[in-house]
């Protein structure tokens, strides 16, 4: 099993600047420590999250780290030109030294229209049809694709990555699911993804993948000596992150106007459900946390395990990377 960290940027102090350099020095330690991945999400419009220019963010992280690769948890493909993002995939892979992970997903809400029609109906047919434009143009000479959103006409991009990138799709629609496998995609599963929906996601990829894949499994994590305080801990973060994601659309009410027009309202009450995540936290003592992960492994066939940390403090959340690097992570 690997494991690292995801992140969306959080602003828990109200103060951006420091949002962003506590994070990136957050997956230094990662790096330092030697764990295996950090994935960082791709979110707009909310003071809570700083992760709207995602690219950067991207390539400072490679940047500034050795050997821990480094993942987007996703890029919202919809609002995407694949000829310019299979260019800059490309860039990625050759300056991370084929340390760069491709997630993508279509969006919790739609945050701008752009050229192909990108909106609540026609989102998800985007994402896959530029998917697969993408790695066309990654890993073939000369491109043309006639689609239904874009046509490409004989192109070829530079730089080419050095490395095969993997592809990572976040959903959770059968369809898309079915389409990533047969595709030769992996697996992103999100902090509020329940059990049973997880293995049937697994079934999907066993039966319409031609190759193994990767199951990337996010989950909140809080670790202390005494349990009772982990728990009261736990419950206080997951509050402030789930109120925060979800006051998107009450802060931009244009927004709000159009995913009360679609199904993006039930999407992101679903995706950012405080029940949930705490339903699927991995929370306790070392020795909980040990046993539960364990248990984990025994219903969920994931390869990575992604933690959400949930606490404001840099140091504290080092601490608690820390105790699951040198206290929990050996026993399992």
């Amino acid at each position: 099993m690997k494991s690292g960290i995801f992140t969306l940027m959080e602003n828990w102090n109200n103060n951006e600047e420091n949002a962003l350099h506590s994070t990136f020095e957050l997956i230094r330690y990662c790096d330092e420590l030697g764990l295996d991945e950090a994935w960082i999400g791709e979110h707009h419009f909310n003071n809570f999250t700083t992760c709207s220019s995602i690219i950067p963010l991207l390539s400072y992280a490679l940047a500034t780290t050795q050997k821990i690769k480094i993942g987007s948890a996703a890029i919202l493909l919809p609002h995407y030109h694949p000829i310019k993002l299979s260019e800059e995939i490309a860039t990625l892979d050759i300056l991370g030294k084929g340390r760069f992970l491709f997630g993508f997903a279509r969006g919790a809400f739609p945050i701008f229209d752009i050229a192909m029609g990108a909106n609540a109906e026609t989102n998800r047919e985007i994402m896959l049809e530029n998917a697969e434009i993408i790695h066309e143009l990654l890993y073939k000479s000369q491109v043309s694709y006639d689609g239904k959103y874009f046509e490409i006409n004989n192109i070829s991009i530079c730089p080419h990555p050095t490395h095969l990138i993997p592809f990572f799709v976040a959903s959770d629609h059968e369809e898309t699911l079915i389409k990533s496998a047969k595709a030769g995609y992996n697996f992103l599963g999100s902090l509020t993804l329940e059990k049973k929906r997880a293995q049937e996601i697994h079934t999907f990829f066993k039966t319409h993948s031609k190759q193994p894949y990767e199951f990337t499994l996010a989950r909140a994590f809080y670790v202390d000596k005494d349990r009772k305080s982990a728990e009261e801990k736990a419950r206080i973060g997951v509050d402030i992150f789930a109120q925060r994601m979800l006051k998107a659309n009450k802060e931009n009410p244009t927004f709000e106007s159009i995913i009360k027009t679609s199904d993006y309202e039930e999407f992101r009450a679903d995706f950012f459900n405080k029940d949930k995540i705490l339903e699927n936290l991995i929370v306790g003592t070392p020795k909980d946390c040990i046993e539960q992960i364990k248990n984990l492994q025994k219903e969920i066939p994931f390869s990575t395990l992604a933690l959400k940390l949930l606490t404001p403090n840099l140091e504290e959340a080092k601490e608690q990377l820390r105790i699951y690097k040198q206290e929990i992570l050996p026993f399992i």
